[in-house]
């Protein structure tokens, strides 16, 4: 670390307004194409935001995003945020439905997307109303956002906006199934990416691999505003690809990448891993999904690259513990709760739980998001006094560590992608001649757990029509991968459907 940098700023704006003076002409941000330093890449911000303008977009102002990654997918997200206007950023793989009802649900008034997303607009425009404007992303060829610097008008200056303002609102299925978006302020990013930059080795000129999406905060937070916030640079994968991604680290010499396990899994076996035994990384964070204890060791052994595994949610901004690089690490926990962010452990009756026994894991910090947005009742049953409930149960030990031992009820993650079965639920009873339904996770020993589908169906349905109907209103990784057919759903005493028998009779058969 070699510059004292300036971080007492109170937006994000503020904070890239700041770098650009101090480091105008150091590397910022990179991929494959093009490598922009922190001057240029503000002056290119400054473009956008006057395009952006000229279409009506301005303070408070919702806009949507529904982008692949790319260095124009940051100059988006950062003219919005020079406006003073909130980023809502879209999963480009979702299908058009799920998409259309997040922009419907935030109420953007301008959308950035690439040509098929304004074809599914333009299909779906009677059903979001505050759409004003489409923004088409063409990168083949040229400057992919060309019509936005057509303006030729520039905003030199950010919008005077403040700790508390609304910056992003990212959208989480939740419990429910039904997506709800997680007002974020720019004090909750600001506040979080200063939490975990005083954890990692990390400074001025360090580059960090972006191979997570930007739908996804942690690519917002860990790899964009914590580089900016440090001084470091970023270099962007269009996405990951285990069979050329020990080629790129030796390209462009990351110290760090943000992963999920499967992705560790797939590299210790991709082309070139045994080449790679000495690389520029120094560690690796690892989320969205428990990490097999044989792999965090077996990476660490073979690559000489320490692992750190942290917790977090989108409602608390992305990070709430983390594994130390600074100390001893304990495999299989989460790690310890970041600095200014309390994290304990409550029981039933909503006592804080003595070391080692389980409970829902609670979250009280700065970080915490302001609320759901037009939710006020899912607001009120998720932060209580200031404690986000994250329904997730785990245990503290006696050294301080936190350790999951579930997690929120009936949720499956696949390849660290959350998925909430009462969504695909809903999907398959919308189609005649489903009478029950019950999606629950089958165990997969590369994506953790894939999406298996129990159904009693009339006579005369063919599984066949229910997939298609699935795949016509799902995003592939939603669509149940193994489907079942009984003549009756298990219920409990009051009548619900009891999952546990149908968890174990998958179980068995997987040997787990």
């Amino acid at each position: 670390m070699t510059a004292v940098l300036t971080t007492d700023v109170g937006s994000l704006p503020e904070l890239l307004r700041t770098r650009a003076a101090e480091l105008g002409d150091a590397s910022f941000v990179r991929d494959a194409e093009v490598e922009w330093s922190y001057g240029e890449f503000a002056r290119r911000v400054t473009e956008v935001a006057g395009g952006l303008r000229a279409r009506g977009v301005g303070r408070g102002d919702a806009v949507g995003v529904v982008l692949p990654n790319g260095p124009e997918y940051l100059e988006v997200w950062w003219a919005i945020l020079w406006l003073g206007a909130v980023f809502n950023p879209v999963n480009p793989t979702l299908a058009p439905r799920e998409v259309m009802g997040i922009l419907s649900d935030s109420g953007a008034m301008c959308l950035v997307c690439e040509q098929k997303g304004a074809i599914a607009v333009q299909e779906a425009r009677a059903d979001l109303p505050a759409l004003r404007e489409v923004v088409v992303v063409d990168r083949q060829g040229g400057d992919p956002l060309r019509p936005l610097r057509a303006a030729d008008s520039l905003v030199a200056e950010p919008a005077p906006v403040g700790w508390d303002a609304l910056a992003s609102l990212v959208y989480t299925s939740g419990t429910t199934g039904r997506p709800k978006g997680a007002m974020l302020s720019h004090g909750n990013l600001l506040a979080n990416t200063r939490m975990l930059a005083e954890l990692v080795p990390v400074g001025r000129g360090d580059i960090l691999g972006m191979v997570l999406p930007l739908f996804h905060l942690n690519a917002q937070l860990v790899t964009t505003i914590m580089p900016m916030l440090l001084g470091a640079q970023v270099a962007m994968w269009e996405r990951f690809s285990a069979s050329t991604f020990w080629e790129t680290v030796a390209r462009f010499e990351p110290v760090t990448f943000s992963s999920v396990p499967t992705m560790l899994a797939a590299l210790l076996h991709a082309t070139g891993a045994d080449r790679a035994e000495t690389n520029s990384l120094r560690f690796v964070v690892c989320g969205a999904a428990p990490l097999s204890p044989a792999v965090f060791r077996r990476f660490e052994e073979k690559f000489g690259v320490a692992v750190l595994e942290g917790y977090g949610l989108t409602e608390g901004t992305c990070t709430s513990t983390l594994n130390p690089f600074y100390g001893p690490r304990r495999i299989g926990s989460i790690g310890l709760p970041t600095r200014n962010q309390e994290v304990v452990i409550r029981d039933a009756d909503g006592q804080v739980a003595p070391d080692g026994v389980a409970g829902e894991v609670c979250v009280r910090g700065p970080n915490v998001m302001q609320g759901y947005y037009n939710r006020p009742e899912a607001t009120a049953e998720t932060v209580r006094d200031g404690w986000l409930h994250t329904g997730d149960v785990g245990y503290r030990d006696e050294d301080g560590f936190f350790f999951l031992v579930d997690r929120t009820k009936d949720m499956i993650i696949r390849g660290g992608e959350n998925i909430y079965p009462r969504e695909i639920e809903d999907v398959l009873l919308e189609f005649a001649g489903v009478e029950g339904a019950a999606v629950i996770g089958r165990p997969h020993e590369v994506r953790g757990e894939e999406v298996h589908a129990v159904l009693v169906l009339a006579p005369g349905i063919e599984l066949a029509g229910v997939e298609e109907h699935c795949r016509a209103r799902l995003a592939t990784f939603k669509v149940p991968s193994t489907w079942e057919v009984i003549d009756e759903l298990p219920k409990t005493a009051t009548g619900k459907i009891d999952k546990k028998p149908l968890r174990e009779r998958v179980r068995s058969r997987s040997g787990t």
